[in-house]
């Protein structure tokens, strides 16, 4: 049996009593590290608590998973994925093989910063268009799909939520996220962004340090606070209602 599990967004604090039960069960216990960031020491911690390894898992662990699969024909086996389990498609396709494979699997759900963030900052989640990556550019790689899939967000007066590109331990920082953007509408000349556009910063969501923070493009990219984990959302135009909930939930940057 393998269970797939989410662990919100406090870490060991987001554990449920249903997971509790579950991890404490299980024979092995994996920790995805790769497509989110959990709160600092979150291994050690689960590792205190329930007395038992926590087996940090990467990218090529899960992408050859027939390892851990294995073990699940005859172990109860958990793998604890950073927010909810299912939004990352490598998670999915465990699922997958595993029913393929004839493995039962049972998924346990929890928050992630998609489903948070939106309401948290003051947004109206249903004003919220499909999320963007944002990868890290170089020279060679300048992606105009991300500029394009914002511009028909907000065409349709829709909000766009960035997900962060990761680097070790951290995930992109909001000054550096607010850079790359600008450098991707310089190159690119699309008119969809500049440094006038207001965007919503969220870092460290649910989690000691929390910020959320309202401002202009050009003065994020100037903001240089090294936060993580961290996301922005390109706004539409604001409701009335969501202006007044962000301009009170939200610290606006000078």
């Amino acid at each position: 049996m393998i269970y797939l599990m989410g662990l919100g967004l406090r870490g060991v604090d987001s554990v449920t009593l249903l997971e509790d039960r579950i991890i404490s069960s299980c024979h092995r216990i994996y920790f995805e590290i790769y497509t989110s960031i959990s709160p600092e020491k979150t291994i050690h911690q689960l590792e205190e608590r329930y007395g038992k390894e926590v087996i940090p898992t990467s990218r090529d662990d899960l992408e050859n998973s027939s390892a851990i699969l294995e073990q699940a024909r005859s172990l109860d086996v958990c793998l604890l994925v950073t927010g909810d389990p299912l939004y990352a498609t490598t998670h999915n396709q465990i699922r997958l093989d595993a029913a393929r494979s004839g493995i039962r699997i049972e998924t346990i759900e929890n928050s992630s910063a998609i489903s948070v963030i939106p309401g948290r900052v003051g947004l109206f989640p249903y004003r919220m268009g499909p999320p963007v990556s944002l990868p890290f550019i170089s020279e060679k790689f300048r992606p105009r799909s991300v500029l394009e899939k914002i511009g028909r967000n907000l065409a349709n007066e829709l909000h766009t939520l960035l997900l962060f590109d990761l680097a070790p331990g951290r995930t992109m920082y909001p000054w550096e996220a607010a850079s790359i953007l600008l450098d991707l509408e310089k190159h690119h000349g699309t008119g969809i962004i500049g440094i006038n556009s207001e965007v919503i910063v969220a870092a460290n969501v649910s989690q000691q340090g929390e910020t959320l923070l309202v401002g202009k493009l050009g003065d994020i990219s100037q903001w240089k606070k090294e936060l993580s984990p961290s996301s922005m959302i390109i706004t539409a135009q604001l409701s009335h209602k969501e202006k007044e909930f962000v301009e009170e939930f939200c610290r606006r940057l000078p």
